[in-house]
């Protein structure tokens, strides 16, 4: 029966952790890795990597994190002898990197769900498919838990079983498989954020617990009727019927309460317990954005100020939140799906200049500045606003006249040669006396 070894294996394993966890106080590590199963916190709940997305904050601050990574426009490049790049459309990881991962998935969806993968469970794994040549031509994600990696040896290299349901596990080689870990003790793989966070991701699973169980149960109340006498079951029912058609839902709020009998109505308002409950939700909101390290102003905290301009913000967004991803994913490009042989020469590369730009008139002031002092020219200006170059003639850098090299000498003075002199017209020959005109005369 096709899958009956798989079944009899995980019956086993499952066995051993049940009966570690009876024997012992504490369970083995090995009993939390099963799907579903988290480790309990102190405040009662079970933290999964699936059970805390349903905070919103770790929700916003995964969807932050992983849509502003795989939007990016991730490159293969080709280094020049003169230390210069260039895109290297022509490779065969291009196209695969930047459009298209398989036949099923874009190449956005898959680096969403491998950083999704990589910030829950601490490691993201993709299957790779390669040709006779050894070029990649497909990339699968893995679904995490179906994918474990061992060291047969010591000394050996690492592979890595997959137990997917339903099909025969394998074991794959390091070449067909892309691994993405995050922070490590050793390296090849990473620690799970929310495992190490679990009290405080627990926390704000609790609160919300309690939230929509006091509003549940109705333990919020508005106010109190006190009836001076006991009213038997018959009035009590009655009164109460007449007090929620009367008051009770959205389109009796506000009328006037008429009471008989000397009944009275307190109304109760926010504890100053409340306020803390308030208070402590708010907290656990920070506390998750310091786990992904994500500024509150991006989780839509209206409270939250970021810097005095939002240019500055962004850049410490890039800076310190998405390069040490970017790194990651580059690294192990360049590691796990380039030839060894190509290492030195080609390489994986993400455009972050669109987070980087400022407003209009700070771009076109940079721009100003580049191409005065020779740095950019038209068609560099053109293609970082996304434009068309306008031809060979919008190469040309230019050149201040006033500027030379270090240590040089200053550049002599050109001596100005002077114009020639136009020559001078000849004086008008003086006419010789008519003696007609001096008879006259």
């Amino acid at each position: 029966m096709p899958g009956s070894t798989t079944h009899r294996s995980l019956a086993a394993r499952l066995r051993t952790a049940v009966r570690a966890f009876l024997l012992s106080d504490e369970p083995p590590e090995s009993f939390w890795k099963w799907p579903g199963v988290g480790r309990p916190t102190l405040s009662g709940v079970s933290v999964t990597d699936q059970t805390a997305l349903r905070v919103t904050a770790v929700l916003s601050c995964v969807k932050v994190l992983a849509e502003s990574i795989s939007t990016l426009p991730l490159m293969v490049f080709e280094r020049q002898a003169n230390g210069d790049k260039r895109p290297a459309a022509e490779h065969p990881l291009s196209p695969i990197l930047h459009t298209l991962c398989n036949d099923e998935a874009t190449a956005q969806s898959v680096r969403e769900t491998l950083c999704a993968h990589v910030l829950l469970r601490g490691n993201a794994y993709a299957r790779v498919v390669r040709d006779g040549g050894g070029d990649v031509r497909e990339i699968w994600p893995l679904a995490p838990g179906t994918i474990q990696p061992e060291r047969p040896r010591p000394d050996g290299p690492l592979v890595f079983r997959v137990s997917e349901p339903g099909v025969r596990p394998e074991t794959l080689r390091a070449d067909q498989v892309w691994r993405i870990p995050g922070l490590s003790w050793c390296g090849a793989t990473g620690l799970s954020p929310i495992a190490l966070a679990r009290e405080s991701v627990g926390l704000a699973m609790a609160l919300e617990q309690n939230t929509a169980s006091a509003l549940k149960h109705g333990a919020r109340i508005a106010g109190v009727v006190s009836h001076p006498q006991v009213m038997d079951d018959p009035e009590y029912q009655r009164f109460k019927q007449s007090w929620d058609e009367a008051y009770a839902g959205v389109t009796n709020a506000g009328k006037t309460v008429i009471l008989e009998q000397g009944a009275k109505f307190e109304k109760v308002g926010m504890t100053f317990e409340d306020l803390q409950f308030l208070e402590l939700k708010k907290f656990q909101v920070a506390e998750i954005a310091r786990l992904f390290r994500v500024p509150l102003h991006m989780l839509y905290d209206t409270q939250a100020q970021p810097r005095a301009n939002m240019e500055q913000a962004s850049l410490e967004f890039v800076v310190y939140t998405l390069r040490p991803w970017l790194v990651r994913f580059e690294q192990t490009i360049a590691r796990d799906l380039l030839l060894p042989s190509e290492r030195a020469r080609f390489f994986a590369e993400h455009n972050v200049a669109g987070l980087l730009r400022g407003d209009f008139a700070a771009r076109m002031a940079g721009y100003a500045q580049g191409r005065q002092w020779g740095w950019w020219s038209v068609n560099d200006i053109r293609r970082l606003e996304n434009l068309n170059g306008i031809g060979p003639e919008g190469d040309v850098y230019l050149q201040p006249l006033n500027m030379t090299r270090a240590g040089d000498p200053p550049p002599e003075a050109v001596p100005q040669v002077p114009a020639p002199a136009k020559p001078m017209a000849p004086a008008p020959t003086p006419e010789a006396p008519d003696p007609q005109k001096e008879n006259a005369r």
